[in-house]
């Protein structure tokens, strides 16, 4: 899909708003494929809808973060979400501000006259 971008996944500000991203089984499935040393496979996600790849993105990326920190989570059961994952899924949320929202001139400089 040409020209379509994340850039509207603000991210969750509460436990609540997140934990359906990270109940999703994209999620789960991106989040072990890391840990488990699998290499992405982006033709594995063609035909995916939109949303099941960034979700499958997200657990990839923050399994890379939590290897990164040195945070050890032992995840066997999508419906069980460890202590530590969620304490530092909860607190990153906790933590974000409001959205930003892109500036409807961003990118088009304003009073500049062409000729």
């Amino acid at each position: 899909m040409s020209g379509v971008t994340n850039n509207r996944f603000y991210g969750a500000r509460s436990w609540r708003e997140a934990k359906p991203v990270v109940l999703h089984p994209r999620f789960f499935d991106g989040f072990r494929d890391f840990l488990d040393g699998r290499p992405f496979d982006y033709r594995g996600l063609d035909g995916w809808p939109l949303l099941d790849q960034h979700r499958y993105e997200n657990g990839r990326e923050l399994a890379a973060e939590c290897r990164a920190a040195g945070i050890v989570v032992r995840w066997g059961d999508r419906t069980r979400i460890p202590s530590g994952l969620k304490q530092l899924v909860a607190g990153r949320a906790r933590h974000r501000g409001e959205p930003r929202r892109s500036l409807r001139s961003a990118g088009r400089p304003r009073d500049c006259r062409s000729g």
